[in-house]
């Protein structure tokens, strides 16, 4: 009988298996490797975070970032060896402080997404205000990247799937599906977007009740994220520029004052690149009576 031994192995960062200074691409041992991976709990080589039970050889490895690194997307599967995979979900995606992104993994909690499967993605995504957005052909709705290590004080609103609000609900198929970014710090709404030909108006930029429904979004959400629920009575608008299509915006919205159930908020519109001001807008939100 042969003595159980360790072995010492480890994953650099584009996702290839090593043991020693010998890289190891025999596929089918590369599937067994990792089906039995599991996190490091024997009380030996903490260096190594991850063990591999490979009969009678403990194989432990250290991951240079994590464990496991998705190379390919194919029919909606990560896939982190030539078989092993996960089902894809851009609304897990996040990033890190240096732009690296991560999606939920078997072990390890999240798995990188490799350089070159980042570039296969980057086809779909954008900046949007500190974070990203991911959007496919077939999506409704733009998929708000969030970071890794969360922001303090900030809260990510999201599209409610059963919700058919025009701005922010997930389930009117005309509807917008808007995010918004809270900072509680502040007390600030913001959300980015790029209005597109469904926004036109006979001037060829966008509808000023657009413009308006806009407006009375994000200040609306300054308030239904503080448990606030409450009717526009008030909503005056200031179109101070054309607002253009195909061109990023930044919403933005702020209480001013509350007086009993009456809430004075304002909002913004400004042009993401050059923060003009193209249209401006103060309201009275009524808190509906408990």
């Amino acid at each position: 009988m042969n003595p159980e031994r360790d072995d010492f192995y480890r994953i650099d960062p584009k996702g290839k298996l090593w043991r020693g200074d010998l890289e190891l691409d025999d596929e089918s041992y590369i599937d067994y490797f990792f089906k039995q991976l599991q996190e490091n709990s024997t009380g030996r080589n903490a260096d190594h975070a991850f063990i591999s039970r490979l009969g009678a050889e403990t194989a432990f490895l250290k991951a240079d970032d994590t464990p496991v690194v998705f190379k390919t997307l194919t029919e909606n599967q990560l896939f982190y060896t030539e078989n092993l995979s996960v089902e894809f979900h851009p609304a897990e995606l996040r990033f890190s402080e240096d732009g690296v992104l991560y999606h939920p993994a078997p072990i390890g909690s999240f798995g990188k997404i490799a350089s070159q499967l980042v570039m296969q993605l980057g086809e779909n995504i954008r900046p949007w205000g500190p974070y990203f957005a991911f959007k496919r052909a077939e999506d409704k709705c733009e998929y708000i990247i969030e970071p890794l290590i969360k922001k303090e004080n900030c809260t990510l609103l999201k599209p409610r799937p059963e919700n058919r609000c025009a701005g922010c609900g997930g389930a009117n198929p005309n509807g917008l599906c808007l995010s918004f970014l809270y900072d509680e710090s502040l007390k600030t709404v913001q959300s980015w977007m790029i209005p597109d030909a469904r926004l036109e108006g006979a001037m060829g930029w966008m509808h000023g009740g657009y413009v308006s429904l806009l407006l009375d979004e994000v200040m609306g959400k300054v308030l239904s994220v503080q448990q606030i629920k409450a009717a526009t009575a008030q909503l005056n608008v200031r179109f101070r520029k054309p607002v253009l299509l195909h061109k990023e915006i930044e919403l933005r919205g702020f209480m001013e004052k509350q007086n009993g159930r009456k809430n004075f908020l304002k909002g913004e519109i400004r042009d993401a690149e050059t923060g003009v001001i193209l249209a401006e807008a103060d309201a009275l939100f009524i808190s509906v009576a408990k």
